[in-house]
């Protein structure tokens, strides 16, 4: 892993304290849409990482299938 690289836990972490951040502080538009922004890429990011695992997770029940 990359020295910059953020885990899964880590980003999901960050993406739940932009929600919080949104709901409950009364922050600027601008600092809100710079806010929306991150957790839209957060949440692609996730979303590709889970799409990986379950990739994975099916190669390896269907490797251990044709055993």
């Amino acid at each position: 892993m990359e020295k910059n690289e953020q885990t899964f836990e880590m980003k999901m972490t960050r993406l739940e304290e932009i929600v919080k951040s949104l709901d409950e502080e009364e922050v600027s538009l601008e600092k809100s849409l710079i806010l929306y922004q991150e957790g839209i890429k957060l949440s692609k990011e996730c979303d590709d990482i889970l799409k990986n695992a379950e990739l994975k997770v099916a190669e390896l029940s269907e490797a251990d299938e044709d055993e």
